[in-house]
């Protein structure tokens, strides 16, 4: 008898995973990798177009190929990301606000980094959909549990989140509170102006 997980259902558009795809790739860039948007070969036969390197923000270009993972791939991704961001107290789960897509999408872009990662993640998700799909409660957390190490479970955790932590919930979670206007701006603390005074002083200013 199973005890089978929810079966997921997209909850985001091309044109948002899309724009996740810029965010986490900028992400990577910034730690060494990064996403060139540009139309790319394989085998000598032209792949999927890209939207360019310097794409259009008032009229973003549309996504030109198709989302290559499986359905079975797809609940396997949700499953593998609850794992490793559950919900918890007022932040909802990785699948509730879509990352599932944006793997989907991530994996499916014709650029370089994405063509890396591809078969990394869909051969990992493959293997995965056979643990967990059919399989209890008990086994389904013995095949995730044994993830953790393998070079599958450190690339899906790193995109998971990245697309978490893009999202309004995943900036509520960890308390970032940025592009959000304020009322009024209530200056510097007095502490902060004592210790610029001090230091105006000493230049005689």
């Amino acid at each position: 008898m199973t005890d089978e997980a929810p079966k997921y259902v997209s909850k985001i558009d091309r044109r948002t995973a899309l724009t996740w795809i810029g965010v986490v790739g900028a992400a990577t860039a910034a730690a060494g990798g990064g996403v060139v948007l540009y139309n790319h070969k394989t085998a000598g036969k032209p792949a999927a177009k890209g939207y360019g390197t310097d794409p259009n923000l008032l009229h973003p270009a549309k996504a030109s190929w198709p989302r290559i993972l499986t359905q079975d791939q797809l609940q396997a991704a949700a499953i593998l990301a609850d794992f490793i961001l559950p919900a918890s107290g007022t932040a909802p789960s990785a699948s509730s606000l879509g990352v599932p897509d944006f793997i989907d999408e991530w994996v499916s872009a014709p650029y370089p980094d994405q063509l890396k990662d591809r078969p990394v993640i869909v051969d990992g998700l493959s293997k995965l959909s056979g643990d967990v799909l059919k399989a209890d409660a008990a086994k389904r957390t013995a095949a995730l549990a044994a993830l953790p190490g393998s070079g599958f479970f450190k690339r899906f955790r790193a995109l998971t989140i990245g697309a978490y932590y893009t999202t309004e919930a995943g900036f509520k979670d960890i308390g970032y509170t940025g592009n959000v206007a304020r009322p009024s701006d209530p200056g510097p603390s007095a502490e902060v102006k004592a210790a610029l005074d001090r230091e105006f002083r000493k230049l005689g200013l």
